[in-house]
């Protein structure tokens, strides 16, 4: 917990610990325990508690009996409609975005097919119109949206708020998203890495439970996110994650996608199409570019797996064969005591690869007696409300920040 400081000019902050303080306690907080917990004076924290009460951040919510002798303490909490965040993820297939308010409960959700993706303004545009639908559609007063959080796809340039040269965007090297994305809605931006986001997001759920953690991201790529002792991992230059070419089958052919035997082979859905193909499953061409048909094609792959098809079930398997190798590297590697799995295509799959996945990977894991292997407390929408999330955190978390802000 961030401790504030009782010299004046340090007010902004400190009312920034205060809301944190009161925000992090669903239950509510007194101002007695504000003290203890901030380390402020108890005149600094009546006065901040007294602004945020006329600024609407905060609501008292009645007494309640201290376990210790003493009268009854005034409770405090968020209003949670005080405020709210957007994000979207930016994904080859589909864009996803939230609406979150103060206490990060989701409002709005939707997802859309991505347009032309070889197109980054027509993208842009259209990012720009959903937000907009998505703010009217809460019937949320534009003035109470702090900004628009993004997750794209790495590797990005985090001070310049620039997507590099994704692998699956084609046309999309040196956009300045961020700068864009802000003209066309705007709203204060802030753009991440999609699997440090997701993984954001996941930290934020069940209320920060879970402390160690790799996030597995599974949408039109593979990645991961990585949690230690509560902190989302950044790496030097904001782009950890990227797993695709890790080797879990030596012996794998070449399919064109990622390195042989590669995770980006084995388990991408355009991996997965290819494989199908090549073997009879799909006698329909799908061109590798067109990331929305891809994306239906492995759907109704899927759907036919579930519906007990043998060999459409084979390749869930292997697929959940090459995530076990994988991911027992970076347990290995990291010493972490849990698994989780999310993204946008894993609701399709998550049935069938939780079911195999544990036992697959716990032989592979050195020194690790226990180890927790579970799907996205978040769901598909994961990476969106990690980007809504970092807005929330930006503005009202005490805390320093490696994003820039448009």
């Amino acid at each position: 917990m961030a401790r504030g400081s009782n010299l004046s000019r340090l007010g902004d902050f400190n009312q920034v610990v205060v809301l944190d303080a009161i925000r992090r306690a669903p239950a509510g907080i007194s101002r007695v325990e504000l003290v203890a917990e901030t380390g402020l004076t108890a005149q600094t924290v009546s006065n901040i508690v007294r602004r945020l009460i006329h600024e609407e951040f905060v609501a008292e919510t009645g007494r309640v009996k201290p376990t210790t002798r003493g009268k009854p303490r005034m409770q405090l909490r968020v209003r949670a409609s005080a405020r709210y965040a957007v994000g979207v993820h930016v994904d080859p297939a589909t864009l996803t975005y939230v609406l979150i308010d103060l206490e990060g409960r989701v409002r709005q959700y939707v997802r859309r097919h991505t347009p032309d993706v070889g197109r980054p303004d027509q993208v842009v545009a259209a990012i720009a119109a959903e937000v907009e639908r998505l703010i009217d559609a809460a019937g949320v007063d534009r003035g109470a949206i702090l900004g628009l959080g993004v997750a794209a796809p790495g590797p990005i340039d985090i001070d310049e708020g620039v997507l590099i040269k994704p692998p699956q965007l084609a046309g999309w090297e040196r956009v300045r998203l961020r700068a864009d994305l802000h003209r066309a809605t705007g709203l204060h931006v802030l753009m991440d890495k999609d699997v440090t986001a997701a993984a954001t997001g996941e930290r934020w759920a069940l209320g920060g439970a879970r402390h160690h953690f790799v996030f597995c991201y599974l949408g039109s790529g593979v990645g991961a996110g990585v949690v230690m002792d509560d902190v989302v991992l950044r790496g030097a230059s904001n782009n950890i994650g990227e797993i695709g070419n890790i080797i879990v089958d030596p012996s794998a052919p070449d399919i064109g996608i990622g390195p042989a035997g590669s995770l980006a082979s084995t388990c991408m859905p355009q991996a997965l199409v290819v494989h199908a193909q090549r073997r009879g499953l799909i006698t329909d061409e799908v061109s590798r570019s067109d990331f929305v048909a891809l994306d239906d094609a492995f759907t109704r792959l899927c759907e036919r797996a579930y519906a007990g098809e043998a060999e459409c079930l084979r390749l869930l398997d292997e697929a959940s064969a090459g995530l076990a190798a994988g991911l027992a590297v970076l347990v290995n590697a990291l010493d972490v005591d849990r698994v989780v799995l999310g993204g946008p295509i894993w609701s399709r799959i998550s049935s069938h690869v939780l079911a195999v996945l544990p036992d697959a990977i716990r032989p592979r894991v050195n020194a690790r007696s226990t180890l927790a292997v579970e799907g996205s407390a978040v769901g598909e929408h994961v990476a969106a409300q990690g980007a809504a999330a970092l807005i929330l955190d930006h503005y009202l978390s005490p805390h320093p920040t490696v994003l820039v802000v448009e």
